[in-house]
């Protein structure tokens, strides 16, 4: 990790301990292009893994900070994100800071706080991010899981065979390195999604 990058780790962890469980920190390290620390990971990342999305050249922004916008979580919760660039001091990006907050713990209570969700929302900046196929993943999944009335905690052994079925028709399996981020993401061997894949050809 970039030792720069190191001094902003307390800050991460003063944030997620004061929204502790609504909000997720993320510290990326832009030369490594991974998760160099996070703080309450309701995402399933740790330390170590590869950002969900590849960094273009950060040098060419408008702005340091981009959002808030919306997105949605492996489990099918919103979210409302704001990334922060953080540079040396020669004004290089060393890393991007990502604060992500579970908008639906306040939709019961949207009435009284619609100022606050009301927040000019923008849309995900694509001059910030390119091969954001993670994310379309989640999409892919959430929407799936909506119209079938589903929850990804509760899915049994059929239904995960019948999700991935409905991904490989979606053209999903054609990206790299989505087998073993699935594996993760829905509890399945390797084996077992090759097996169902192969039932299929």
């Amino acid at each position: 990790m970039n030792e720069q990058l190191k001094t902003f780790i307390p800050l991460c962890d003063s944030i997620g301990k004061l929204f502790h469980p609504n909000v997720e920190v993320v510290l990326h390290d832009v030369k490594s292009r991974k998760v160099a620390h996070i703080v309450n990971s309701f995402s399933k990342r740790v330390a170590g893994d590869a950002m969900i999305s590849d960094p273009k050249d950060l040098n060419s922004v408008d702005s340091d900070i981009i959002g808030p916008y919306s997105k949605v979580n492996i489990d099918g919760t919103r979210l409302k994100t704001i990334s922060t660039i953080l540079r040396d001091n020669k004004q290089d990006a060393i890393g991007i800071l990502c604060i992500n907050f579970k908008v639906e713990v306040f939709e019961k209570m949207y009435d009284s706080l619609k100022v606050l969700l009301n927040i000019e929302e923008e849309n995900q900046p694509q001059t910030l991010f390119s091969q954001d196929w993670k994310v379309h993943t989640h999409d892919l999944i959430n929407k799936y899981l909506n119209e079938k009335s589903l929850s990804l905690e509760k899915l049994k052994t059929k239904e995960k065979k019948e999700l991935i079925l409905h991904l490989n028709s979606e053209g999903i399996f054609s990206i790299r390195n989505v087998i073993p981020y699935l594996c993760k993401a829905l509890d399945v061997s390797r084996a077992a999604i090759y097996k169902w894949l192969k039932e299929v050809k």
